[in-house]
């Protein structure tokens, strides 16, 4: 395992679909509080990347670790990276739409999901905290009680990246 400073590392990185090269050697390098925008024409391996760093696809080279080199993301499947923290955001929101903007933060939180707990789940004042933090963030407070569905697309974004960060 490599030990790196950075919180994301792909180095040498290659994906081949029936033998056309989606990824070719890609190197990225991600530090603690920094952010990165990928930009580039269809085509380009963006999304491609992204299912590597997600685990939805596997690199046919190339090594893929997070946190200091410390998780090698090549021998996870896609919850437990996303138990990692890892999370991805589609161009189209995904949320509850029936749900308030409140309800969808809590359906997000991070917790035991097994029929017992969902029976007996009483929110704490630490997940209270939390969902004001993220209603907050994602400036959607006074919106707090209104269903999903009516809010506008922008704010459907919001929520959507607010439930990742939950």
């Amino acid at each position: 395992m490599k030990t790196t400073s950075a919180l994301l590392y792909l180095d040498g990185v290659s994906v081949a679909f029936d033998g056309f090269k989606a990824l070719n050697e890609l190197s990225l390098v991600i530090e603690p509080g920094e952010m990165r925008a990928i930009i580039g024409p269809n085509g380009a391996g963006k999304t491609t990347m992204m299912d590597v760093i997600t685990g939805k696809t596997r690199p046919d080279s190339g090594d893929v670790l997070f946190e200091q080199g410390q998780v090698d993301l090549t021998t996870l499947d896609e919850a437990s990276i996303a138990t990692l923290g890892i999370g991805r955001k589609f161009q189209k929101p995904t949320v509850f739409e029936h749900h308030t903007v409140y309800d969808n933060l809590v359906l997000a939180l991070a917790g035991p999901r097994g029929p017992g707990s969902n029976l007996f789940w009483k929110e704490s004042a630490g997940e209270t905290k939390r969902i004001e933090e993220l209603l907050g963030v994602t400036r959607l407070g006074d919106h707090r009680n209104r269903l999903a569905g009516g809010l506008s697309h922008g704010q459907k974004q919001w929520l959507e990246i607010g439930m990742l960060l939950a």
